[in-house]
């Protein structure tokens, strides 16, 4: 019989062994356990996949797949993407690369290069030809002069404003990109299609066997990795970008462009002045912008009742207080009885006077009462594409339902100038309905890339816009750099007749858009239409009512506008007059507004006015959009001051110290 130890030491001895080997088994059984739960969670999806319906995993296995080679085809699309999209004035050819560079190549001039911001993915701009003269026969040194200053301002609006060419050329590369990755899902579907239907022999099963050998899977994977790498690799390599920065750019967002060429040597002898130009096109709007927020506030705070003007982003609060109250104090004094027709005023009865303040009031009071829907009218804007920017702020002031242009948005309609055409469309709120009727300067390809964003262009029938019916149609003009011809069989008269025609028909029309004002005697002798709205001359003459010889009701019409040499580009040299208006519940017209940006950057926002009523005896009457003097080249006439039997757009001819605008004067640029 074997008889053990119980000494003391031997115990203690094979205690400490023990616990030393606890942690080891600890150890062991926590890899044991992360182990089964790695397998666990490597297998969970296969015993879930193999818990499901036959056409469950049917589903789910399509919508993997397509997810897969969706995302493969979009992957390709990017990569090989190309666009055709002007840049200033030149036709160019956009395409992607994977080289992680944005490159101009301005061909025998040099290129511009700069870092992508998109990391792998590279743009290349190749810049081609500047579109001439569809005519080129009709070119002389005229012609071919005012096509290079129009060049020239091109080039300047593309460099004040890279963006909106930027955001062009991206958005022509995404479609195309879009349109290749439909084009390579489909045909992948396709294949898979055809795999799924195809009959199990023979080529089916010869394909299968194939891929389950395993020297041809091995030789048509290295053949696919080479194809990919020959074709990737090439495509990926970053080449170091010729030229240099240049000092002239610093502190611009090409400070870290790279010039090579000719075209190093035109910025760095012009740049400065390029520079100089747009800081202070920038200055300028910046604090346009700025008074036109101040003035809109102080505005709305005085509920309309004056005209506000603001300047370095403030307003005269003492004399704009003075003055509202002077005009609600003059509303409480008895109005004096009409006078009979014919009887010459008092010396005391100052129309000038008398008519300012109530007039305000007037429309004020009108606007909250009944007004339902507010529109903004623009017009002549000739691609300047910070009034236009300026527009579409005043929208976002407004709370405007209807942006509408009343025709002259480009300079001579040419395709790289849908440039125009997208800055007004990205300036409107998308919330705000779009209407524009053709001018004289713009061309097939304007409405045609109107109507592609969105737009509502008159074509001689009657829309409805936001609940508001408009008639209008093109300009029988059309405008290049050649000159201006007939656009088509029809003269501004017949277009004039045919719209008066159509406005008395079925349909109600609430406004006339048209952009030539020679067309408003015939729609107030022939048409139906109660407000008529044109631009083209490039002055704002206030609003004029006149008696339809037709219908016996008044008829209403404006001209707005762009003072000349307040267009295209830069600041403005003269005012430029936008209108915000307010109809009621069933298109008619409530109160107007005159917003007018002056050559000093300073702003005034109008009072609101109603519509100019016929007094007895009268058919004619004109209210100016400004109760005094103003900056504007042409003043506008008071209700007394306008000629018996004068037509609506002919009613400021007989404006005290201005100069005859009849209809030989009607033309703008």
């Amino acid at each position: 019989m074997v008889r053990t130890s119980s000494d003391p030491d031997t115990k203690a001895g094979t205690g400490i062994a023990e616990r030393a080997g606890d942690p080891w088994d600890g150890l062991l059984t926590a890899v044991r356990r992360c182990c089964a739960l790695f397998v666990t969670v490597v297998l969970l999806p296969r015993i879930w996949w193999r818990r499901r319906r036959p056409g469950t995993r049917t589903v789910i296995g399509t919508a993997a797949m397509i997810l897969a080679s969706s995302t493969v085809s979009l992957l390709l699309g990017l990569s090989t993407a190309t666009a055709s999209t002007p840049v200033g004035p030149h036709e160019a050819t956009w395409s992607t690369t994977l080289d992680s560079t944005v490159t101009l190549d301005l061909g025998p001039l040099g290129t511009a290069s700069m870092e992508s911001p998109a990391g792998v993915l590279g743009v290349k701009v190749v810049l081609g030809e500047i579109p001439g003269d569809p005519t080129p026969d009709t070119a002389n040194a005229a012609s071919v002069g005012q096509s290079l200053s129009s060049d020239a301002t091109s080039y300047l609006s593309l460099v004040s404003h890279p963006d909106l060419t930027i955001r062009q050329g991206l958005y022509g590369l995404a479609g195309d990109a879009l349109r290749r990755a439909g084009v390579i899902e489909a045909i992948f579907l396709c294949c898979v299609a055809a795999w799924r239907l195809a009959p199990t022999k023979p080529w089916r099963d010869t394909v299968r066997a194939g891929v389950s050998h395993r020297w041809a899977t091995t030789v048509a994977l290295s053949a696919t990795v080479a194809t990919v790498t020959s074709l990737l690799v090439p495509a990926m390599r970053t080449a170091t970008s010729p030229g240099s920065t240049l000092s002239v750019l610093e502190g611009t967002p090409l400070a870290q462009a790279r010039f090579s060429g000719r075209i190093a040597d035109v910025v760095t002898a012009y740049g400065s002045k390029a520079r100089t130009f747009v800081e202070t096109n920038k200055g300028f709007y910046a604090k346009a912008d700025t008074n036109l927020r101040a003035a809109w506030k102080a505005a709305e705070e005085t509920e309309g009742l004056v005209d506000v003007t603001a300047a370095d982003g403030k307003v005269d609060t003492e004399d704009l207080q003075a003055r509202v109250q002077a005009s609600s104090a003059k509303t409480l004094v008895k109005a004096a009885p009409k006078p009979e027709a014919g009887a010459a005023p008092q010396p005391s009865e100052s129309p000038r006077a008398t008519a300012t303040p109530s007039i305000s009031v007037t429309g004020a009071r009108s606007v909250p009462e009944r007004g339902r829907k507010t529109a903004v009218l623009t017009t002549d804007l000739h691609c300047n594409l910070d009034v236009i920017a300026f527009s579409g702020v005043l929208d976002q002031l407004s709370g405007a339902d209807i942006h509408m242009d009343d025709g002259d948005l480009t300079m001579t309609g040419s395709d790289p100038e849908r440039v125009c055409v997208d800055a007004l469309t990205q300036a409107v709120p998308s919330s705000t309905k779009k209407v524009a009727t053709i001018g004289n300067h713009d061309s097939d390809a304007t409405a045609a890339r109107l109507r592609s964003q969105g737009w509502t262009v008159t074509d001689g029938s009657v829309q409805t816009v936001a609940g508001v019916t408009f008639l209008g149609d093109d300009d029988a003009e059309r405008t290049t750099a050649a000159g201006t011809k007939p656009r088509g069989g029809e003269t501004t008269e017949k277009i004039a007749s045919r719209l008066a025609k159509v406005s008395c028909g079925g349909t109600p029309v609430d406004v006339v858009l048209i952009h030539q004002p020679a067309t408003f005697d015939t729609l107030t002798k022939e048409g139906c239409a109660p407000l008529l709205l044109a631009g083209h001359v490039h002055a704002e003459r206030g609003m004029t009512t006149a008696i339809s010889p037709r219908t016996g009701h008044p008829v209403t019409g404006i001209i707005s506008g762009a003072g000349k040499g307040g267009t295209s580009l830069g600041s403005v040299t003269e005012d430029a007059f936008l209108h915000v208006m307010s109809f009621d519940s069933t298109g008619a017209l409530v109160a107007w507004r005159a917003v007018i940006l002056h050559s000093d950057a300073s702003v005034t926002v109008g009072a609101w006015r109603p519509v100019p009523g016929i007094a007895p005896g009268q058919k004619t009457a004109t209210m100016a959009s400004t109760p005094g003097p103003s900056a504007s080249a042409t003043p506008v006439p008071t209700p007394t001051e306008a000629q018996q039997g004068t037509r609506p757009e002919d009613a400021s001819q007989s404006q005290e110290g201005a100069d005859p605008q009849g209809e030989n004067n009607l033309s703008d640029r």
